[in-house]
């Protein structure tokens, strides 16, 4: 099965109201890849949403032309292939980016090709995996990051996230904090600062909500610092999280070495693709540290999460409602869960992909 073409295509979507704390850098744009066969198959991949112009010009114009007339089956050789062509040194950024899309496109072209969906070629551990919603932006009022909250978990979903650390003081987060809390008991509830916070800070608001009974606390720090964030884990009541824009395999294995983290988080349209995401799994599965989805694009992250015995909860992101409008088939969310589509491959399609 031959690589004929790759293209790519890089979206801005306008976002809705629960996403307008997410406007510029932080906006919904996304790159859809395409790989084309000589046997009619396509298979598609996605990344987002740094840098699209740049990722959509690599995809087309370096990564095609070096790919094309390979086996599409051949996914480790093409990456090492790509990585002495274009990333020798082991940089990040539109590289990692790339190879993210254009990886997850070629296990698509994989399921396809033996007819059966990616999870069950990973390793069929489940048929379903546990959702999360981040339900609490940054543009809510108190009464509407409640009212996000109570409504997620009434839809079903596994737990609710938060976001913290969006321009409000840390006695302000910690007060949206405990309102949510008060509002929905015991359910679990996930904090997430997008790496807003000094380390000063960020002990702060973990000990004054230490009693909250809070599941994890995502990018407390700023840049992901691995350094900050060991010294912050050992002062912190309360687990901490990270990884789904993380692009290096280093970072991840340091972050266990360092017990900096309690929760991974790798994000396969984000760290490398599928086999960048199967890496990280396994090492987390070595160290004894828990794996949970974050970051959106879940359709990518499914089939990992579900095919590795070691795969965890996926999030389902509030501010990605324009995105999800944007595929013609995705996996089914249904009381909870997010199930593994039956089709072959990775099982979602983009509006407007032919094929």
């Amino acid at each position: 099965m031959k690589i004929t073409s790759v293209t790519a295509k890089a979206e801005h979507l306008k976002p809705s109201r629960a996403a307008d704390a997410y406007a510029g850098q932080e906006s919904l744009t996304f790159v859809r890849c395409r790989v084309e066969t000589d046997e009619g198959l396509a298979g598609h991949g996605v990344t987002g949403r740094f840098l699209a112009a740049e990722v959509v010009h690599l995809l087309e114009h370096g990564f095609s032309t070096t790919v094309t007339g390979r086996d599409a089956l051949d996914i480790e050789a093409i990456t090492a292939t790509l990585v002495r062509a274009f990333n020798p040194r082991g940089s990040t950024g539109v590289f990692v980016s790339a190879l993210s899309a254009l990886d997850l496109a070629l296990w698509d072209l994989k399921g396809q090709r033996l007819g059966l969906p990616v999870a069950r070629l990973i390793g069929g551990a489940r048929d379903k995996v546990a959702a999360y919603a981040t339900a609490g932006l940054p543009a809510f009022s108190e009464a509407e990051l409640v009212g996000a909250c109570t409504t997620a978990l009434d839809q079903g979903y596994r737990g609710v996230k938060m976001l913290v650390g969006a321009g409000r003081s840390v006695e302000e987060d910690v007060q949206r904090i405990r309102a949510v809390r008060r509002a929905i008991g015991d359910a679990p509830l996930m904090l997430d600062a997008n790496c807003a916070y000094t380390v000063g800070d960020a002990k702060r608001l973990a000990h004054r909500v230490g009693d909250c009974s809070i599941e994890f606390f995502e990018e407390p720090v700023r840049g992901n610092d691995l350094v900050a964030l060991a010294e912050l884990r050992r002062a912190s009541p309360i687990p901490l999280a990270s990884g789904q824009m993380i692009q290096s395999m280093t970072w991840f294995r340091d972050a266990l070495a360092q017990g900096a983290l309690d929760v991974l988080q790798p994000n396969a349209a984000f760290c490398g693709g599928l086999s960048a995401m199967l890496r990280v799994l396994a090492m987390a599965e070595a160290h004894g540290v828990p794996v949970t989805g974050a970051g959106g694009f879940e359709s990518a992250c499914l089939p990992a999460m579900a095919g590795h015995r070691h795969g965890g909860m996926l999030e389902v992101h509030g501010a990605h409602g324009a995105l999800r409008a944007r595929f013609s088939h995705h996996p089914e969310y249904r009381d909870g869960w997010l199930h593994v589509p039956e089709a072959p491959g990775l099982g979602f399609a983009l509006r407007g992909d032919q094929g």
